[in-house]
């Protein structure tokens, strides 16, 4: 009789349950060896490539989310009565740490710099902002001795935001499936028919803005040179969701493909037709530890890349050379950047092996998964 498998249980009260990292990622491969359900933001209850997946409504206001959801969330996860519990979220961080009191073992998986984020938060009056930041980094702190911190940071320099150091942490990094994108490589993009633009994401948000990018567009066509926008993805709640906002939308709207949101496949099903990808993440650099996860994404099929010329993204450049750095919000420099790619094919097809070394041989969730698997059987030792 085959031994029943260690039951683990991830959380979350903002993230989908189609989350990239922590559905594609994470869940589905700590299936492999463990009994694993996922509770999260959905409209479906369901078990799908082995994870069971329990979807609670999105909260219609963040009020509702502090005062009912992350209850919710909480309860059901108790229930499952878990050895494991695995949070991703700074408001499951007390009920995370009720959990290691009563004996389980748990992992909070901080996926971004939330203190700076919280100091950013326009919808926030900037006193208050203060206050909540300085009291997650006190939580941070004390949950530090009883919680096992997942960070996902570039560098371990930046551990030191988190109040743990590299030997009290297990570092495991946002970097893309290449087995799941591999039907979507292409080494020879420089042979594709027109000048096709990539991007997947977040198209208006606190740090993402389409815009520039819309404009880049025009200021080429004004140049003679006309590219295609492959636009997928959704925006962000508090933002237009109307690209006619953009004052030159109507010059080039007809070179504009807005798809909405699409499951990573169909997404990258287009990208096939793509020579460039664009990643539109433009935090400031006093908050920034680690990259855009689609900057893995582009890397694992070959798809070169404009990015943010941040410090860290200027790093990681120096060292594969996937792409060009530029200022986000200036679209001269976007429109420049694109143009360089799109005049040189040589030097395009250059930086997609470059993009596809640099996966295969570093940047790949199979090496993380590992990590991953391994800190799992540890804590249970």
């Amino acid at each position: 009789m085959q031994a029943a498998k260690v039951k683990v249980c991830h959380f979350s009260s903002v993230h989908h349950v189609w989350d990239t990292r922590v559905f594609y990622r994470e869940c589905i491969s700590l299936a492999k060896e463990f009994d694993v359900t996922l509770i999260a933001i959905g409209n479906r209850t369901e078990n799908l490539n082995g994870v069971n997946i329990i979807g609670i409504k999105k909260p219609a206001n963040i009020f509702i989310r502090f005062f009912f959801t992350i209850f919710k969330v909480f309860i059901l996860a108790v229930k499952q009565n878990a050895q494991i519990y695995h949070i991703h979220d700074a408001e499951m961080v007390p009920f995370g740490i009720a959990l290691r009191i009563l004996g389980k073992k748990v992992i909070y998986d901080i996926h971004e710099n939330t203190y700076d984020d919280i100091l950013l938060k326009p919808w926030l009056n900037k006193s208050f902002r203060l206050l909540i930041a300085k009291s997650y980094n006190c939580l941070l702190l004390f949950a530090s001795r009883f919680i096992h911190y997942i960070v996902v940071v570039a560098d371990p320099k930046y551990l030191t935001k988190f109040f743990v150091n590299e030997h009290e942490c297990t570092i495991i990094q946002n970097f893309a499936n290449t087995d799941e994108l591999s039907d979507f490589v292409l080494e020879d993009r420089a042979s594709l028919p027109g000048n096709h633009l990539f991007y997947v994401g977040m198209i208006r948000d606190m740090y993402y803005n389409i815009d520039p990018v819309i404009e880049a567009i025009y200021l080429l066509k004004q140049k003679g040179i006309v590219c295609h926008l492959h636009l997928i993805g959704y925006f962000g709640s508090k933002t237009n969701h109307s690209l006619a906002t953009v004052p030159c939308y109507t010059e080039v709207k007809d070179q504009i493909n807005y798809y909405g949101f699409l499951d990573i496949n169909a997404a990258y099903k287009i990208a096939k037709q793509c020579k460039i990808g664009l990643c539109i993440k433009d935090q400031p650099e006093s908050m920034l530890v680690s990259h855009e996860r689609k900057l893995f994404e582009y890397m694992a099929i070959g798809l070169p890349s404009i990015f943010c010329n941040s410090s860290i993204y200027k790093e990681l450049n120096n060292q594969w050379q996937i792409g060009i750095g530029v200022q986000l919000k200036n679209s001269e420099e976007i429109a420049k950047a694109i143009e360089a790619l799109l005049t040189n094919s040589i030097e395009l097809n250059k930086l997609a092996i470059n993009n596809l070394k640099a996966a295969r041989t570093h940047f790949s969730w199979q090496l993380e998964s590992n990590k991953l698997l391994g800190l799992y059987h540890q804590l249970l030792v």
